[in-house]
């Protein structure tokens, strides 16, 4: 919760600032610069993270990850051990079967987005939901939480205390969900949490799951956006750009995606996997929980003062007005 102390700093910032919050649109040159984050063995390849920003007001533009087709080779089996830099975790969702998490950081100029790391998981025998996602596939994460939270995310079906997968599948208010995505039935996973899927999708449809995006939450919280490839696709060198779904609210004021991408580069030979179009959203939880606007956020603060603009969309714009009354009223 945000503190008086804190308010009054903020708006007292924000008293310089109030002459360049004018609500128009950051440049955009059309050039960007990447810039590189980990990069890990997988297979007999690589996967690496990193972020596109703009080359010249530095305002996030793109965030993914790229796996060279080296890294399609090679990958361990399910009865195999963990590659070095890696994890292999039992799947919870009925059958006897593991997934191979590499965890991978962002570039440190990808803390104005919504997301903190990158859990690139494959699946050698795929997971339930039983003839739905049983394909050797990735699981793309791009986790919003810490490390830290998620590895302490344990989901075992032989636990006689059911806490943990309680709260595993407790449920996000709606309005933080995609139009039309629900709980998947028996999807709870350690590291991971729960997994909604887009119930109208085709690719949820026996034998048909080639590329779907998803999104996961635990103990009532989003956790990650994810698009989930399989191998079989990824094969096929796509060149694939989708527009999501979007949600009405967001958890966390920052950059997030407007549509995703699976393309493969044949000058490289590298699969990128990416969350394009990265737009400012506000955070609508601090309103709605602890009645403080979301305008007064510090990652908001951070990004006006960084650019001196106020992004341009509507629930940003208010900012500017919510700000110059509150500054007029001191």
């Amino acid at each position: 919760m945000t503190t008086p102390t804190r308010l009054i700093g903020f708006l007292t910032a924000s008293v310089i600032l109030l002459p360049a919050l004018q609500p128009s649109l950051i440049a955009q040159t059309g050039a960007t610069e990447t810039i590189v984050g980990e990069e890990k063995a997988i297979g007999n390849g690589k996967v690496r993270t990193w972020l596109k920003v703009d080359a010249k007001t530095r305002e996030p533009r793109v965030l993914g990850v790229t796996l060279t087709e080296a890294g399609l080779s090679g990958l361990p089996q399910d009865g195999e051990q963990a590659q070095p830099g890696s994890v292999k975790l039992r799947l919870m969702d009925g059958g006897p079967n593991h997934t191979f998490e590499y965890e991978l950081k962002f570039p440190p100029e990808a803390e104005e987005t919504a997301f903190n790391h990158m859990g690139f998981n494959w699946n050698p025998e795929g997971h339930g939901p039983k003839g739905i996602f049983t394909k050797a596939h990735f699981d793309v994460h791009f986790y919003m939480a810490t490390p830290e939270y998620r590895h302490h995310i344990h989901v075992d079906l032989q636990d006689a205390d059911p806490t943990h997968l309680k709260t595993s599948n407790l449920e996000p208010p709606s309005e933080f969900l995609p139009p039309d995505y629900q709980l998947a039935p028996n999807t709870a996973e350690p590291r991971m949490g729960s997994h909604y899927a887009d119930v109208t999708s085709d690719q949820l449809k026996p034998g048909n799951f080639a590329n779907i995006f998803l999104i996961g939450a635990h103990g009532g919280s989003i956790l990650f956006w994810e698009p989930m490839i399989t191998r079989e696709y990824l094969l096929s060198k796509p060149k694939s750009t989708s527009k999501l779904k979007l949600p009405e609210s967001y958890p966390v004021s920052g950059y997030y995606p407007t549509a995703y991408s699976v393309v493969y580069d044949s000058n490289r030979r590298e699969f990128d996997i990416s969350l394009d179009g990265l737009t400012f959203r506000l955070s609508s939880y601090p309103k709605n929980v602890y009645g403080v606007e979301p305008c007064i956020d510090s990652r908001v603060a951070q990004i006006i003062s960084k650019y001196n603009k106020v992004p341009d969309n509507p629930a940003t714009r208010n900012c500017v007005s919510l700000l110059q009354k509150a500054i007029s009223a001191k």
